[in-house]
C-alpha cells in the first residue's frame, strides 16, 4: 500500500491528520493543473477546498481508489468545469483530462516544504486558538486535541451539553473570522481544517 492509499484509508476512517496530509500533498498539483486551464486563482482554490470538504463529508460512503491522484484530478477538473460554467454562464467550455497530463515532479526542496506544512498549519491554527476566550479555548482543546466526547467534556467541566456544544461552535465561528481577516498563503488550508472541525463537531453533537 503506497502513501496515497494509506492517506485515503485514513480519510475513510475519519482521521483528520491523514485527511489534512492528503490535502497538503495534492494541493499544489491541483492548483497548478487548475491554473493551466482557468486563469482564476480564487475559483481554482475554492474548488480545491470544496472538493476536499465534500470528500470529508462523504468519507463514510466513498470507496477505494485504485489511483488516488488520478481520482482527485479527475474529480477536481469535473467540478472546476461545472463551477466555471456556473460562474460565467458559459456552456461551450470543456476541460479534457488526459491520463498523461504532465505535472512537474517536486524538487527535494519542495518535498521538504510539504513535509513541514502539516506541523506549520497546526502551529498557525493554535495561534488563532490562543486568541479565543479562555473557556472557548479550553473546550476546543478538549474536543479536538484531547479527543474527548461531548459527554466526557460535560463531566470534566460541569457544563451542560448544550452549553458545550454552543461554545464550541461560537469558537469555531471566531476562528473562521480570524483566519478570513488575516489572509496569507495557508489561509485556505487553515479554513479547510476549521471547516472539518465544524463538521466533526456537528456530527458528534447529533449523536
Amino acid at each position: 500500500m503506497d502513501n496515497d492509499e494509506i492517506l485515503w484509508e485514513g480519510l475513510k476512517q475519519g482521521d483528520k491528520e491523514m485527511f489534512l496530509a492528503l490535502y497538503n500533498k495534492h494541493y499544489h498539483s491541483l492548483l497548478f493543473i487548475g491554473l493551466k486551464e482557468i486563469k482564476d486563482s480564487d475559483l481554482v482554490k475554492d474548488t480545491i477546498q470544496q472538493l476536499f470538504l465534500y470528500l470529508w463529508e462523504k468519507k463514510e460512503k466513498i470507496g477505494d481508489a485504485k489511483n488516488v491522484k488520478a481520482y482527485l484530478v479527475t474529480s477536481f477538473l469535473r467540478k472546476l468545469t461545472s463551477d466555471w460554467k456556473k460562474s460565467h454562464k458559459a456552456y461551450n467550455f470543456q476541460i479534457v483530462w488526459n491520463s498523461h497530463y504532465e505535472v512537474p515532479l517536486p524538487t527535494p526542496e519542495e518535498n521538504l516544504i510539504k513535509k513541514d506544512e502539516s506541523s506549520y498549519l497546526t502551529k498557525q491554527l493554535m495561534n488563532h486558538i490562543d486568541t479565543l476566550p479562555a473557556r472557548q479555548k479550553e473546550l476546543i482543546i478538549l474536543k479536538f486535541y484531547e479527543g474527548l466526547s461531548y459527554e466526557e467534556i460535560v463531566q470534566k467541566t460541569g457544563l451542560s451539553r448544550r452549553t458545550v456544544y454552543n461554545k464550541i461552535h461560537e469558537a469555531i465561528n471566531k476562528l473562521k473570522l480570524g483566519i478570513a481577516s488575516n489572509q496569507h498563503s495557508h489561509s485556505a488550508a487553515l479554513m479547510l481544517l476549521v471547516t472539518v472541525m465544524a463538521s466533526s463537531a456537528m456530527i458528534a453533537g447529533n449523536h
